[in-house]
């Protein structure tokens, strides 16, 4: 089979990606009917920080083999698109900025040598203009309970991160950047709402399949997204927490 006839898609992301993932996937897969997925996500992951939730944690993106995977399936002739999404948890955990680009620099080099079509997603949260203070000491209280970073050196960070990415995207033809996730965000700020967070795949599943040069049939549903939201807590209880099962074919 020639690349144009097979296509594989790496996922990297974190809770986002996570819950969204079988409403993008199915979304993909209904105008890219070849298309294999290869993923690298999960709630707190980070690309080179190890996170997680509760009694479990994942190894950082930046060090699975979700990427030497893809390169076997780039060696087989498929054409490959990796996105990289949910760029943020590595800020909250400590990591300095630049060790974070770092990590983005070597996984989007390992995409550009497969001659892969590269997407990011800028930061969504604009720290000082989202939340006070205050909301920023409550959030961290609950999903990051034992981060030193302070609400300037998140903002900073956040900034520096979202700069970096636009530079990326300008930078080289084949990597391109989805802004304007924000507006689908919920409460927190740091998730896409229940009732937008199938419009935000929508965004980023379209903006693929037009670069692959595939004009998009449908959108993620709301009915679709809240499949997918199940699928994800069933895959978190049964693979991620109990480990009753294996994790599932192509998850890292």
């Amino acid at each position: 089979m020639q690349g144009s006839e097979h296509d594989l898609f790496v996922l990297l992301g974190a809770s986002n990606l996570a819950r969204g993932y079988s409403a993008l996937t199915r979304h993909i897969s209904k105008n890219i009917p070849a298309g294999e997925f290869l993923n690298a996500l999960g709630p707190g992951r980070g690309y080179c920080a190890r996170g997680g939730l509760f009694n479990f944690t994942y190894s950082p993106i930046g060090e699975c083999r979700v990427m030497e995977s893809a390169k076997v399936y780039a060696e087989r002739g498929f054409r490959v698109t990796v996105l990289l999404t949910d760029i943020g948890n590595d800020i909250m955990y400590g990591v300095p900025e630049l060790s974070l680009i770092k990590s983005l620099d070597t996984l989007i080099k390992k995409s550009l040598q497969m001659n892969a079509e590269v997407f990011l997603t800028s930061i969504h949260v604009d720290v000082s203009k989202d939340m006070g203070k205050a909301s920023f000491k409550l959030l961290k209280s609950i999903f990051y309970p034992n981060s030193p970073v302070t609400f300037d050196q998140a903002d900073s960070a956040v900034k520096k991160l979202n700069h970096y990415l636009a530079e990326k995207s300008q930078q080289n033809e084949r990597v391109h950047l989805v802004s304007g996730l924000g507006a689908f965000c919920g409460m927190d700020k740091i998730h896409y709402g229940l009732f937008k967070s199938h419009l935000a795949w929508s965004r980023v599943a379209n903006a693929m399949l037009l670069e692959l040069g595939v004009r998009p049939v449908g959108k993620v549903g709301l009915g679709s997204m809240a499949v997918s939201l199940c699928k994800n807590l069933n895959r978190l209880i049964s693979s991620d927490m109990l480990r009753v099962m294996n994790k599932p074919k192509g998850f890292y």
